[in-house]
């Protein structure tokens, strides 16, 4: 019964998936998920750090690391192949997992790569995951570091690692030099000091509904990102209200 159940939610899910890839094609906007390979430069050998296992933010999930399975899905991560396929059988028997008491527990493989993740092993765990609306997602995280320039979204990224560091949060990518330390003051932190376990539990949550309000809001058409928003937000009302 129970996987019964997971294949009648892939088939939900692919008619999603039919729905978004048709939008954006009538949009010319590009069908599939992002590509990091290319996005790099192939002549640079890039500087990378092992992040080891962490819970990422599931609308942090951006793309794969290779272009091997673009096809089989929408940037969302929503799956495009038929009913009949055997790619439709391992989602679906994922699903039955995740519906289970026995979850999915195996974290996915992927890069990081200025502040967003590619996945490299994994795919159709992020797609059932995120049809059904999980947060965060176990991962094993390896980093791509951009060379250093005087660009400002990349001061920025770098100005990520230090905040990274003390909160071991990847919630917050501000594309501005200097508002990771603006949000520290108004939070009443200083750079460079570490977070307490329940800092970061707090600081998570509140983000989270935060940003709930804020797509509620459609404050995304104002090419504004949420944690832009909060900024302008602490100008006047405490972090806790």
């Amino acid at each position: 019964m129970q996987l019964q159940t997971a294949f009648d939610e892939y088939q939900k899910a692919l008619k999603a998936g039919q729905k978004e890839q048709k939008e954006r094609q009538a949009a010319g906007k590009e069908a599939g998920p992002l590509v990091l390979e290319r996005l790099l430069n192939k002549a640079e050998r890039p500087q990378t750090q092992q992040i080891g296992y962490v819970e990422i933010p599931t609308e942090r999930i951006v793309g794969t690391r290779t272009a091997g399975r673009t096809t089989a899905f929408t940037p969302s991560f929503l799956p495009l192949l038929d009913r009949d396929t055997e790619f439709a059988a391992k989602w679906s028997a994922l699903c039955a997992a995740h519906l289970s008491d026995e979850g999915i527990r195996d974290p996915i493989s992927c890069v990081e790569y200025m502040g967003q993740f590619y996945v490299q092993e994994g795919n159709k765990r992020v797609s059932v995951l995120r049809w059904f609306g999980a947060p965060r997602i176990p991962a094993v995280v390896t980093r791509i570091l951009p060379p250093v320039t005087q660009e400002p979204r990349i001061q920025a990224y770098y100005e990520f690692l230090d905040f990274y560091r003390d909160t071991g949060s990847y919630h917050i990518q501000y594309r501005v030099p200097g508002d990771y330390k603006r949000l520290l003051s108004r939070l009443g932190k200083e750079p460079g000091e570490a977070w307490t376990a329940e800092e970061k539990k707090i600081f998570r949550t509140y983000f989270q509904i935060f940003t709930e309000a804020f797509h509620a809001c459609k404050g995304e058409h104002i090419e504004l990102l949420p944690e832009e928003a909060l900024l302008l937000w602490l100008r006047i009302y405490p972090f806790r209200d």
